[in-house]
């Protein structure tokens, strides 16, 4: 049923992910920041044309997206009156309407997903007035006044704090959700079910839950960190809600968000807000800000907000850790890493960027008992030195240079966790790079990059200087530009556009285009160094770059050429195969270019040519027949032949192009599965986190722990898939289904290495009836589950044979609520 193809690369662009690509490794190839689809549906369509709802349990969910609030209160009523322990129905029962969100595929299966509860449904104590007053600000967004926003807050914390003494042990939807060993605090709590509603929401999440979790550190996002400063997560005054409890519970999706929003909170702007306002638009930064006036007790909070604001990066990366890396690994001038200096070398005034990586060396072999380099031989290929550790330290210390450790998430956790998450949020490849630099050293001149970057600040203090785009040009640019000088800086540009001091904690994001220069220095007076433990004597930051290759152009770059191929091969119309017209190079062309015709920016008749034209316009009267008659006409002057022959050649290239453009229009499905294939090959690995992994058969091949009986419905749905074994993704969007070849061919990036193009794909491929119960695995991501008996197949075999595929493969995620059905055995 299921076969492995043979690797696939899937290369369509030759750019490293965290560094660019050039001709010349030691000079113009490297720039300061330089570093470098989703098939999801709300169910899946039956048989007959109707589409497959998912079936609240315990909480309720909207239905992938699309239920009011009426219909949410009905559903949950429903739920309350059903047995909250059990997700398929027997006999009867299994007769269920489309309201209740389950419909017949025509098999005689019900097709279902359900979503489980992490909280108990079955509370009635919650306060009615609270749900409806302070909690549907919560879930609408309310007022956003500052009243109100302390409203939602109480409203939460109260929510929350009301249910706090009852557990939900008992309940046995919820008790499974995750091992018993991996249950968190949040588990304990039975929260309001609208404000969990809101965190395992389908759609965006609302804005007061994403502004409480986003109080939090990024490691603390990625559950890498359970540290919690009582001062720091505290929102109000009866001790408010901690973000750590319910952490753990979100979803990827949503999880990503948070993270986003945790590296701009400093600025006050939302998510939504950065999207709409900022996104390869306008830079943002987001910075510590001086709260009080002068007074001793107001210095001290601003001083403890200091601390908070300067450490809330902390656990990627410091100079101790750069070292090891230097240290355990053989990295290589160039290609891994630079030594920089930007300085006025010559002596005479100008400042430019010198590169102190020795030159890659050509590989030599042995030919006719002599040394040859490859290149004598048709080779090519050349070998990069590898740095040593104390040369780099004496250039950084001594000699005032820069290190720029390229793709620093090859050799650290913690970076690659926040890349692979951020690539779920941006739906884009996610590269890095980290920049170290001495106190009063520049490493690289005035530039701009083809990424779009997040600068996190983690050590010292750097100057930026930020430059508008000089032209439309160069807005959005698909490439990385040279070097500038300051002098060419201030003639083309308008004047710095940002002047600004980053310290630790504080993210500067840049779209690609804008031009910028760095430079260590000091730290600003107010924040008190000695006191607040913060050392300037270096600058270390981290740059995060996205949308490398990534616009329309790149999009029409797969599209038009796949569509120009297939309407020419067309069986329908010969118009693309006809020859061209007779002798058009005699009337088309530059030299025969007419300045009175309408022609884009840059396309004028050059001065001479003109003047010729002109001057055999005045030996050619208007002529007031039509163009067929002027064509055949041949003692018709020159000038009125070539007006007609150019509108008629127009004319029939508009006509074949249209062609094209609509065979384009026809296959937007094909070039996004191809970008899309693309995407899987050149993005990291996803980083699983905990509550994802420990639902994996690698999450149960690294749990030595005996399974107790409480998790042995857990292990046994990682060890063998049953016919009511519930599945998902284990992350959205790290697979893709096509078809090729009459099979259908599944992709996926969780084999991928760290190094960039370390490990080419190698896709699963399946007979095309397997197509539709692929496609309801792979839609179907968290909360929700579905059922191997209701995915869309002919017999419930093959529906175990193709959900055991994926989760040998690692990509599905499984548990059982109640005893294995073992009616059927595969294997």
């Amino acid at each position: 049923m299921v076969k492995r193809r043979g690797k696939s690369n899937n290369r369509t662009h030759d750019k490293r992910r965290g560094q660019s690509t050039s001709d010349d490794f030691n000079s113009d190839d490297y720039d300061d920041d330089q570093t470098e689809m989703e098939m999801m549906t709300s169910g899946s369509r039956d048989d007959g044309g109707k589409k497959n709802h998912h079936v609240g349990v315990g909480v309720v969910g909207d239905g992938g997206g699309g239920m009011s609030r009426a219909a949410k209160k009905r559903a949950k009523k429903r739920a309350k009156t059903s047995s909250s322990g059990t997700i398929r129905s027997e006999g009867k029962d299994d007769e269920i309407n489309e309201e209740s969100g389950v419909a017949d595929n025509g098999t005689g299966v019900k097709s279902k997903k359900v979503r489980l509860a992490l909280f108990d449904d079955n509370d009635d104590d919650v306060d009615d007035d609270l749900l409806e007053s302070g909690r549907s600000d919560i879930i609408s967004g309310g007022d956003k006044g500052s009243s109100s926003k302390e409203k939602n807050k109480k409203a939460m914390s109260k929510a929350l704090k009301d249910n706090k003494s009852e557990k939900i042990a008992g309940n046995k939807t919820s008790s499974v959700l995750k091992p018993a060993k991996y249950t968190t605090k949040a588990a304990g709590l039975e929260a309001d079910d609208e404000i969990m509603d809101a965190l395992e929401s389908d759609t965006e999440i609302e804005p007061e839950v994403e502004e409480l979790l986003s109080n939090l550190t990024p490691l603390q996002i990625l559950l890498l960190d359970n540290k919690s400063d009582g001062d720091y997560l505290k929102h109000d005054d009866d001790g408010g809600i901690n973000p750590l409890q319910i952490i753990p519970d979100v979803t990827t999706e949503h999880r990503a968000r948070i993270m986003l929003g945790s590296l701009l909170s400093p600025s006050g702007v939302t998510v939504h807000e950065f999207y709409e306002k900022y996104w390869g638009k306008l830079p943002l930064l987001a910075c510590f800000e001086k709260e009080g006036d002068e007074d001793e007790e107001d210095d001290e909070a601003n001083s403890n907000a200091i601390r908070r604001h300067s450490t809330r990066l902390d656990g990627f990366l410091n100079r101790k850790i750069i070292d090891e890396i230097i240290q355990k690994n053989k990295l290589r001038y160039g290609l891994d890493l630079n030594v920089t200096r930007y300085t006025d070398a010559m002596g005479n005034g100008v400042r430019r960027r010198i590169t102190l990586d020795p030159p890659p060396k050509k590989r030599s072999k042995m030919k006719g008992g002599k040394k040859v380099d490859d290149d004598d031989d048709g080779g090519g290929d050349v070998e990069f030195v590898v740095a040593n550790p104390k040369d780099i330290w004496t250039n950084v210390d001594t000699s005032h240079c820069t290190l720029r450790l390229l793709r620093p998430h090859e050799h650290n956790d913690n970076i690659h966790a926040l890349l692979s998450l951020l690539e779920s949020e941006f739906g884009c490849q996610v590269g890095s790079n980290a920049y170290l630099t001495p106190l009063n050293s520049q490493g690289f001149a005035p530039h701009y990059d083809d990424v779009d970057v997040f600068i996190l600040q983690l050590e010292g203090f750097k100057r930026w200087r930020v430059y508008a785009p000089f032209n439309k040009r160069e807005t959005l640019p698909r490439e990385s530009s040279r070097d500038y000088t300051e002098i060419e800086v201030e003639e083309m540009g308008n004047g710095e556009l940002m002047d600004v001091v980053l310290g630790p904690g504080d993210v500067l994001y840049l779209p690609r285009g804008w031009i910028h220069q760095a430079e260590t220095v000091r730290a600003p007076s107010n924040y008190k160094t000695k006191v607040n433990g913060i050392a300037d004597d270096h600058s270390l930051h981290l740059t995060v770059s996205a949308m490398q290759n990534w616009c329309w152009a790149d999009y029409l770059d797969i599209l038009m050429p796949d569509a120009l191929e297939s309407a020419a091969a067309s069986d329908k119309s010969i118009s693309l195969r006809e020859g061209l017209p007779r002798n058009f190079l005699g009337y088309m062309g530059t030299m025969h270019q007419l300045d009175d015709e309408d022609n884009d920016e840059g396309s004028t008749m050059p001065e001479g040519l003109k003047q010729a034209m002109d001057a055999q316009a005045k030996l050619s009267p208007d002529d007031e027949r039509n163009e067929d008659e002027v064509l055949m006409d041949e003692e018709i002057p020159s000038r009125q032949r070539i007006m007609a022959c150019r509108k008629k050649f127009k004319e029939e290239a508009k006509r074949r192009i249209m062609r094209v453009c609509k065979q384009a229009m026809s296959m937007l499905d094909d070039a996004s599965d191809q970008i899309g294939k693309r995407f899987l090959s050149d993005r990291l690995p996803p980083a699983l986190l905990q509550p994802e992994r420990c639902l994996t058969k690698e999450g149960m091949s690294n749990d030595t722990a005996a399974p107790s009986l409480e998790n042995l419905h857990h292990h046994n749905a990682l060890t063998k898939i049953w016919p009511n074994t519930l599945c998902r993704i284990v992350r959205p969007n790290i697979a893709r289904l096509v078809v090729e070849d009459g099979k259908a061919v599944l992709y996926h990036c969780l084999d991928n290495s760290r190094v960039f193009r370390g490990t080419p794909l190698s896709p699963m491929e399946f007979e095309i009836d397997d197509a539709p119960a692929l496609e309801q695995l792979l839609t179907t991501v968290e909360p929700h589950w579905i059922m191997v008996q209701d995915l869309l197949h002919g017999d419930i075999e093959d529906k175990m044979e193709i959900a055991q595929a994926l989760l040998n493969e690692g990509i599905l995620a499984t548990m059982l609520v109640e005893a294995p059905d073992t009616s059927v055995q595969t294997g």
